[in-house]
């Protein structure tokens, strides 16, 4: 009689524990789509998606000896993929993008997904908050370059510094930026996407 934990699922995982490319491919197969609509849901880029997806099943194959066969592999690959969303998250909004969606106010239709809503004001509020915490000097480079998109010599100019010191003054302003929604941005985002992973 067969055992009740010898599923097709766990006689995959037993193989792929092996180094089985056959049942990696096939988890993959099985898996990717559910895995994609939820990540493409939240990120709204193909190309991000993709780049997430790619990561997640890399970590499957690296981490296949560690995988418990007696385990829905389900659960752990939307664990997998709930961190790398937030991690791409976190990236993008350390990234110059970020910054000219702060300037720029978005378009005429507003987000349908509230998380979405919560995210960006609270992207807002904190930017707000930590500017006005920096020097002045560092205050008034970040806005020229970051808020009003001038290049580093246009601001050289402008407040007769050097290029060097115009880029000092943008890295440690990013440093204290980075650090702040490090420690800050997970409560947000971590639970709206929980909630979407969860949801499936």
């Amino acid at each position: 009689m067969q055992a009740p934990l010898e599923t097709e699922e766990y006689r995959l995982l037993l193989k792929l524990q092996k180094g089985d490319q056959s049942a990696f491919n096939t988890l993959m197969a099985t898996y990717k789509r559910v895995l994609a609509k939820r990540i493409l849901y939240i990120l709204k880029s193909t190309q991000d998606t993709e780049e997430v997806l790619q990561e997640l099943f890399v970590r499957l194959w690296l981490n296949r000896k560690k995988i418990d066969p007696n385990l829905p592999i389900k659960a752990y690959l939307f664990h997998i993929g709930e961190n790398l969303v937030i991690d791409a998250i976190r990236k993008a909004n350390r990234e110059k993008n970020f910054l000219k969606a702060y300037k720029t106010e978005q378009s005429t239709e507003a987000y349908s997904h509230i998380e979405e809503t919560l995210y960006r004001k609270e992207n807002r509020e904190l930017l707000d908050k930590l500017i006005a915490q920096v020097p002045e000097q560092s205050r008034k480079v970040f806005t020229l370059c970051k808020i009003e998109g001038r290049s580093y010599d246009e601001v050289s100019q402008l407040l007769s510094i050097s290029t060097a010191t115009v880029n000092s003054h943008i890295t440690k302003t990013n440093r204290l930026l980075r650090n702040y929604l490090k420690e800050n941005e997970g409560l947000i985002i971590g639970l709206s996407i929980s909630y979407i992973f969860l949801a499936s």
